[in-house]
C-alpha cells in the first residue's frame, strides 16, 4: 500500500508542475520551445488557448492523483483505472512524439515516466 500511495503522490505532482504553463507568457513559452530546438510556436490564439487548457487539465488529473493518494482502499476501481489512464497517456505520447518530430527526450521522458507510474499503479 506504501508503495501505491508514493507513485500516487509522484504522479500527482508531476501533473501539478504543468500550472507553470497554465501561467507562462507566449514569449516565455518560445524561449522554452528554442532552447529544446523546437521551432517557434505558430502565433496563433488556437496555439495558446490548447497550451492552456493541456495545462489546466493536467492540473486537474494531478489533484485527482492526490486524492487517490489520500487513501487509496477507499475508491477502489479508480485507482486500477489511473493506472490504465497514464499507460493510455504514455503510449500517445510514444507514439505521437516522433510522428510530430519532438526531440526524444522530450517525448520519452513524457512516455516512460507515463508507463512506469501507470504499470506500478497497476501492479502495487
Amino acid at each position: 500500500m506504501r508503495g501505491l500511495k508514493i507513485c500516487l503522490w509522484i504522479t500527482g505532482i508531476l501533473c501539478l508542475l504543468a500550472v507553470v504553463g497554465l501561467f507562462l507568457p507566449v514569449s516565455a513559452c518560445e524561449s522554452i520551445a528554442g532552447f529544446f530546438g523546437i521551432e517557434t510556436l505558430p502565433d496563433s490564439p488556437l496555439v495558446m488557448y490548447a497550451t492552456r487548457t493541456v495545462s489546466a487539465m493536467s492540473i486537474g488529473i494531478g489533484v485527482f492523483f492526490v486524492i487517490l493518494a489520500l487513501n487509496p482502499v477507499k475508491y477502489g476501481v479508480l485507482v486500477p483505472f489511473s493506472g490504465i489512464a497514464a499507460v493510455f497517456i504514455g503510449v500517445v505520447c510514444a507514439i505521437s512524439g516522433p510522428i510530430v518530430g519532438m526531440p526524444a527526450f522530450w517525448y520519452l521522458g513524457d512516455s516512460l515516466s507515463c508507463l512506469v507510474l501507470g504499470v506500478l499503479i497497476l501492479v502495487l
